[in-house]
């Protein structure tokens, strides 16, 4: 979208971009032409604290980058940390292989439900197995 690109960039060029959250300092990475394009808009200071794809490829680059450039945003991080040291986690168990869990989910009307077996299930389900029940003949 062409058009919504050029909106974009005319609001981070404006003084008025994200000012209940920060402004500028909220700004930490961008794409380098996007950069370049803007970088007469933004604060002479701040322009180098903000990574592109040269400088960072995943996010805990960026963390350690931004640390690295006394980037403003790392400041409203003291208590995110002091937040997540405070909580106690439990240490992890053995992981144990587990069974496989049936489950019947009837259909609409009554008739001809499936069963959903859902194998090596940890957090996500690695594979789901949908079969059609069929009825019980009777016999003769």
């Amino acid at each position: 979208m062409a058009g919504f690109n050029g909106v974009s960039i005319q609001y981070i060029s404006s003084p008025k971009f994200q000012q209940a959250d920060g402004g500028h300092n909220i700004l930490v990475w961008m794409p380098k032409a996007v950069k370049d394009r803007v970088a007469a808009f933004l604060p002479e200071d701040l322009l180098p604290k903000i990574a592109t794809e040269e400088e960072v490829t995943d996010l805990n680059q960026l963390k350690d980058w931004l640390k690295e450039k006394n980037h403003p945003i790392v400041e409203t991080w003291g208590d995110l940390e002091a937040e997540e040291e405070e909580e106690d986690f439990e240490e992890e168990g053995a992981m144990l292989p587990m069974g496989t869990v049936g489950m019947t989910i009837p259909g609409v009307g009554g008739g001809g439900g499936f069963k959903i077996i859902l194998k090596n299930c940890k957090i996500h389900a690695e594979s789901i197995i949908i079969k059609k029940i069929e009825p019980r003949r009777k016999k003769k």
